[in-house]
């Protein structure tokens, strides 16, 4: 008996492709949204730190409007972070759906494979 061969293995191969590009680009957004969020965390570690000292003893008129000015931009520099997180977060539930998809699609032909090759089996030991 000949061996098994799959008629759609190149169909295969091509949705493994998908997905596995699919999985690099989820990969991709969610390294995005961890660095953003990481951003966010510096911001607020420095409006803390600065915060705290802009009331400490000593402090003239101008260095208080330096730390307020200062704040100010940690705060607008926040602002733009929540959004661009947010606009992270929604890029990445769209990568997870399209890997979702591309996962589905392998395995619809994965199973094919699977019942060609035990039909080709149960065929090739009723033959022996």
């Amino acid at each position: 008996m000949k061996k098994f061969s799959f008629r759609l293995e190149k169909v295969l191969k091509l949705r493994s492709h998908t997905e596995n590009d699919a999985k690099v680009e989820l990969g991709r957004a969610v390294s995005e949204l961890s660095r953003i969020e990481s951003c966010l965390d510096a911001v607020a570690a420095a409006q803390k730190k600065t915060g705290g000292n802009r009331f400490s003893g000593g402090n003239s008129m101008p260095r208080l409007c330096n730390y307020e000015n200062y704040l100010l931009r940690l705060e607008a520099e926040r602002e733009q972070l929540l959004k661009e997180a947010a606009a992270a977060a929604i890029e990445v539930e769209r990568a997870r759906e399209v890997w979702a998809d591309a996962r589905a699609g392998l395995k619809v032909m994965e199973n094919l494979k699977e019942k060609k090759h035990a039909a080709y089996r149960k065929e090739s030991q009723a033959e022996e």
